[in-house]
């Protein structure tokens, strides 16, 4: 009797274990559990330390520094403007001195982007100027380039060099008052510089405001750069004092803070050809602009 109730004991247990394994609905909770768990422990997280970077204090005539770049393969020396005069800055990293070559009259530039053959300055009013990059030391052969943009503010030019296609990016654009998009427009690019339209693309602030609710019609981006290995776009915002990250098609990845203390006016985004990323910010309340470098991790 004690044998028998023994087995029976064991049975039970045994059925127990078997029938909730054998249950479809049993197994499906369980695996649905295993997949929130795994995309909850995914973030997107970039490779730089964005409270730690090299800070490289500007001269004076960068006070207003609103736009940087590089020539490609030269990562020693940043090239840049200011949102007054016309002029084309190289600040060479090693030394900290500076050069100008002018290229126009004063005016509010905001960005600049070099291609394998041309620079290009961004004004605020959706103008290009360029001109050939081997003159960037005497600057004779300037192209404006007027109404190629909707009537806007713009402050984010980037010119993907494997591609050859120029994009720009509104900082507040009528076209977005009735939308919660930020606009952009795409450009290809022509033997002599010349930028005809190919497209738009957009960045949705509902897409934002998953990571930070905040962000409504606050969202005016001041500066965006492609990371070519990841072909990731790095997007400033220095009223909301962050960098979003997308995907390449602009979908929102992550959003990362800026402490306005180190970016009191962060305008300029640029990576040089080892992939390490460089964020410029005006003097705002302080004394000097700044550059700071963040080594790829």
């Amino acid at each position: 009797m004690k044998n028998s109730t023994i087995l029976t004991t064991m049975a039970l247990g045994l059925a127990t274990a078997i029938f909730p394994a054998c249950n479809p609905n049993n197994k499906a909770k369980e695996n649905n559990s295993k997949f929130t768990h795994v995309q909850a422990e995914q973030p997107h997280n970039i490779p730089y330390t964005l409270s730690s970077g090299i800070k490289m204090s500007l001269p004076d005539e960068l006070l207003e520094i609103s736009g940087i770049a590089f020539i490609s393969g030269q990562d020693d020396d940043i090239y840049a403007i200011q949102d007054e005069q016309g002029l084309l800055y190289k600040f060479n990293q090693a030394t900290q001195k500076v050069t100008f070559t002018p290229f126009g009259k004063d005016g509010d530039y905001e960005d600049i982007s070099i291609s394998n053959t041309h620079i290009f300055v961004l004004k605020s009013n959706g103008s290009i100027y360029s001109f050939p990059s081997a003159e960037k030391e005497n600057i004779k052969n300037v192209v404006e380039q007027k109404n190629l943009l909707p009537k806007g503010e713009y402050e984010g030019l980037f010119v993907d060099r494997e591609s050859n296609l120029a994009y720009v990016l509104c900082k507040e654009c009528k076209v977005d008052r009735k939308q919660a998009q930020t606009s952009g427009y795409i450009f290809t690019i022509g033997e002599n510089g010349q930028f005809q339209p190919k497209g738009e693309f957009a960045i949705q602030l509902d897409e934002l405001k998953e990571f930070d609710p905040k962000i409504k019609k606050t969202f005016k981006p001041s500066a965006l750069a492609k990371k070519a290995d990841s072909k990731e776009w790095y997007i400033l915002s220095s009223v909301d004092k962050v960098l979003v990250v997308t995907d390449e098609n602009f979908h929102v990845k992550s959003l990362n803070s800026l402490d306005p203390k180190m970016f009191p006016q962060p305008e300029g985004i640029n990576f040089d050809s080892k992939f390490n990323l460089y964020i410029s910010s005006e003097a705002g309340n302080q004394d000097k602009g700044l550059i700071y470098k963040f080594e790829k991790q």
